[in-house]
């Protein structure tokens, strides 16, 4: 049986090119990722795992080798499989998106820190971190000119509800977005800083950058955790031929 820690478009696109005489089975960290993978005929389990639990279901299910296609901020599910695969000897392959090359970038570490610097700005902010960091930003006191877009799942309106977010400043969409979208966006809602992260070519990134170019927005960028994956592809295709040796 072949893992996949899912999740992304990338792991779907892995899952949609995997041939359907090999056993597989995908892992998600929320509803509606498992929502995304219902049209392929694949066994999926939704649940944030830790390393423990990562242990048991490796043994039970019969993982012969992980394939992990996790978001790039995903820093623990990859620490924890890679751990399991080095301790119980499986195969760990890693995606990796290929770098957008923007230009000098303003990085934060941590989100603490941006919400720090967000407070001396002016004007309204874009924040495009997901709904997982929220919680972050609830004490900010310019609350009122950041506006957050976050996907339309009711996990992600209660982050928002409970951060103190006004419901006028939440944008529920689902991406991709291109150019286009994001500099509507800009323009409607008046942006003069855009908060994201380091998401790659897949990941919508380069329309982000483009759109803010045009518009001379300033960019935050939330510096990408440094995992040591080892066996690294940038590649679907070649990601996919290795995982069937």
């Amino acid at each position: 049986m072949i893992w996949v820690i899912g999740g992304t478009k990338d792991s779907r696109d892995f899952i949609e090119i995997f041939p359907k005489k090999h056993l597989l089975i995908a892992t998600v960290a929320t509803e509606y990722g498992a929502e995304l993978l219902e049209k392929y005929s694949i066994k999926i389990l939704i649940k944030k795992m830790s390393y423990k639990e990562i242990e048991r279901f490796v043994k039970d299910e019969k993982i012969e080798s992980i394939v992990d296609l996790s978001h790039p901020y995903a820093k623990e599910i990859s620490n924890n499989a890679i751990e399991v695969s080095k301790k119980m000897n499986l195969s760990y392959l890693r995606y990796e998106r290929e770098e957008v090359e923007g230009g000098e970038k303003n990085y934060f570490s941590t989100p603490e820190k941006i919400a720090e610097h967000l407070e001396t700005l002016k004007g309204n902010i874009l924040v495009t971190l997901g709904s997982n960091t929220i919680e972050k930003f609830k004490n900010l006191k310019n609350l009122n000119n950041i506006y957050f877009r976050v996907l339309p799942t009711m996990e992600s309106i209660k982050k928002c509800n409970h951060a103190g977010i006004s419901p006028k400043n939440i944008l529920a969409l689902q991406g991709p977005f291109s150019q286009n979208m994001n500099n509507t966006m800009i323009q409607e809602y008046s942006i003069k800083h855009l908060v994201t992260k380091e998401s790659g070519k897949t990941g919508g990134e380069m329309e982000k950058i483009e759109a803010c170019k045009k518009n001379s927005i300033n960019i935050i960028y939330l510096k990408k955790p440094i995992v040591d994956y080892g066996q690294v592809y940038h590649s679907i295709e070649k990601l996919l031929k290795t995982s069937l040796h």
